[in-house]
């Protein structure tokens, strides 16, 4: 079976079997099913060249058995920490497979990746940390450029102005040259430009850019005497493929293979993301309704700020599409409200609903990424049932 999005009929049948089976809770649930998640990768495999390294963003969904299942079907995984590194090998990845991002590694972490994680992508931040590695390290080392291209996304999410803390801008090409071309100790090179973009000619032109870079660093090194060359291109993630029609990852893998035709230059990816966001929904009984005013209720659900941190506390627009458990018919106006002791715990002013009752369940649609790897300890409550299937 190919699960391509969740319906809301689909999702009141698995909530329904979850309950006969006494899987849930009675006050919220987090669904993730293996079958989005598949149709996902599939994707991957399909559309990017046969020996590309797909590394999926541990930050964007951190559950033990995605990352489980990930690794069993044999895609690597990115980890932004050290504590997501070792998530990563919990779960099975072999360290070949392993990007590591952190900008912030310490010679602690550093150690630890020359001394368990053989072969794995370890990429570098900025210049000031390549002291740091041994000269013998036993990954493979690569360098985070940021290529200073224009990109339209939230502010939050753009990491490639001249004042992100991530990479080294290219306005310092000839120190970045002078590094890669000196020395056989890096073999990659890394660019992620932002998340959030919708479209993805930025990355584009950032890919054409960085490999015609790497032609010129090849091209030197071999006049230094350097052996080996930079012959992977980390291109990170942050598309999102499915938000303008015309701009799908099939339209990105074939402008892309046009720009690789005329190089070997191995491909890596770390999509978080769209791997993960329509792979989830959330059910949640309403515990109270009060009427307000003639026209506003609150209805008091049990997720809100502790698990759709994004929405509530930052300046993206996210939409989560909301229905009622077996209920249609006349609506009313409801501001859907979280359990949090804190005003703004709030997912939505203003939001048209069948009527609600106290016992009522309610099932929030894409809810696969950045929402479970971001739970708040705010208020003490525990972690909300996660039910993988």
């Amino acid at each position: 079976m190919i699960l391509k999005e969740i319906s809301k009929a689909f999702a009141e049948k698995i909530l329904a079997e979850a309950k006969t089976k006494e899987l849930t809770s009675p006050k919220a649930n987090y669904f993730y099913l293996k079958k989005a998640l598949d149709y996902r990768l599939n994707l991957l495999v399909e559309h990017f060249p046969k020996n590309t390294l797909h590394a999926i963003a541990v930050k964007t969904n951190n559950h033990p058995k995605v990352l489980k299942h990930i690794a069993d079907r044999g895609f690597g995984l990115e980890a932004a920490s050290i504590e997501e590194v070792k998530l990563a090998q919990n779960a099975g990845i072999p360290t070949n497979k392993i990007v590591f991002d952190s900008p912030v590694k310490t010679r602690s972490e550093i150690d630890y990746c020359h001394n368990n994680l053989s072969g794995a992508l370890v990429n570098v931040n900025c210049l000031e940390e390549i002291k740091r590695y041994p000269k013998e390290f036993s990954c493979k080392l690569g360098l985070r450029i940021n290529p200073l291209i224009d990109v339209n996304t939230d502010k939050s999410l753009n990491v490639s102005k001249l004042n992100s803390k991530f990479g080294v801008p290219l306005n310092k090409r000839e120190e970045i040259f002078k590094v890669l071309t000196e020395s056989d100790q890096f073999t990659a090179v890394h660019f992620h430009i932002g998340s959030g973009i919708s479209d993805f000619k930025p990355n584009l032109k950032a890919y054409k850019l960085l490999t015609e870079f790497i032609e010129e660093i090849n091209e030197e090194r071999k006049k230094n005497g350097i052996s080996n060359s930079i012959d992977t291109l980390d291109i990170g993630g942050g598309i999102d493929f499915e938000m303008e029609k015309n701009n799908g990852l099939e339209d990105f893998t074939k402008k892309l293979s046009k720009l690789t035709k005329n190089n070997d230059i191995k491909i890596v990816t770390e999509f978080g993301k769209f791997i993960h966001e329509k792979n989830s929904f959330v059910s949640s009984s309403v515990e109270y309704v009060t009427k307000n005013t003639s026209d506003s209720h609150n209805a008091f659900i049990h997720v809100g700020a502790d698990l759709f941190l994004r929405k509530v506390y930052s300046s993206m627009k996210i939409e989560y599409p909301f229905a009622v458990v077996g209920k249609e018919g006349p609506k009313q106006n409801y501001r859907i409200v979280g359990p949090l002791c804190f005003a703004g715990d709030v997912l939505y002013e203003s939001i048209q609903l069948p009527i609600l009752n106290e016992g009522d369940e309610v099932i929030i649609f894409n809810t696969g990424a950045n929402t479970y790897s971001m739970w708040s300890r705010h208020c003490s409550r525990e972690n909300i049932n996660f039910i993988f299937l």
